[in-house]
C-alpha cells in the first residue's frame, strides 16, 4: 500500500506542475493585450499659450476683451483628433485682487468664452468656432456641430479661449490685479 501511496503522490504532484506550467502562460498572452491598449488611447495634454490681459485701465472705464482677442485667454488642449465630444466648464472669480488685496469686479457674464479646433497650420478653422457665455454652465462640442456627419474630431489641437469685461471704479487704486480661471474639460 505504500508504494501505491507514492505511485498516486507521484501523479498528482507531475498534474500539479503541468497546471501551473498552463497558467503561467495565460499570464503571458494577458500582458501583450494591455500592452497594446496603452497605443489605442493616447493621453490628452493641455497648455496655456497666453493669459486674458486687460492691459493699462483708466479708473472709472470699464474694458472688454473679447475671447478670440490677441489679448483674450487662450488654453490650447492636444490629442483630440478621433475624439467624439468635449465638455468644457470654467470656474470663474467674481474679481481680481491686487498685492494689498483690493478688488477689481471682473465679469464673464456673455459670450466671452470660445472653442474650435486648430488646423495643422497652426490657426482656428473657423467653420468650427463658437462662442458662448461661460457663466451658464458647461458647454458641449461635437464635431458634428460644424460640420454635420463628421463624427470625430479630424485635427489633434483644440483651443479653449476666455474673455471678460473688467470694471474699474473711479477711486480705483492703481497696481497690477490678478485671478485664476480654472478651466474644466471633459473628453470622450
Amino acid at each position: 500500500m505504500t508504494r501505491r501511496a507514492l505511485a498516486l503522490a507521484a501523479l498528482l504532484m507531475a498534474a500539479l506542475s503541468g497546471a501551473a506550467t498552463r497558467a503561467g502562460a495565460q499570464l503571458t498572452r494577458t500582458a501583450a493585450i494591455n500592452e497594446s491598449l496603452t497605443i489605442l488611447f493616447p493621453p490628452l495634454t493641455a497648455t496655456g499659450m497666453r493669459p486674458l490681459q486687460f492691459g493699462t485701465l483708466v479708473p472709472g472705464t470699464a474694458r472688454t476683451v473679447l475671447p478670440t482677442a490677441a489679448a483674450g485667454g487662450e488654453l490650447r488642449v492636444s490629442g483630440m483628433k478621433n475624439k467624439r465630444s468635449i465638455v468644457i466648464s470654467f470656474t470663474l472669480p467674481a474679481d481680481l485682487r491686487n498685492a494689498s488685496n483690493q478688488a477689481l469686479p471682473i465679469s464673464f457674464n456673455g459670450n466671452f468664452a470660445a472653442n474650435c479646433e486648430i488646423t495643422t497650420a497652426d490657426v482656428c478653422d473657423p467653420t468650427t468656432l463658437h462662442t458662448w457665455n461661460p457663466t451658464t454652465g458647461s458647454f458641449t462640442d461635437t464635431p458634428d456641430r460644424s460640420k454635420p456627419g463628421r463624427p470625430r474630431y479630424t485635427f489633434t489641437d483644440f483651443s479653449v479661449y476666455i474673455g471678460g469685461t473688467v470694471s474699474p471704479a473711479a477711486t480705483q487704486p492703481a497696481g497690477t490685479y490678478t485671478g485664476t480661471v480654472t478651466v474644466n474639460l471633459v473628453v470622450n
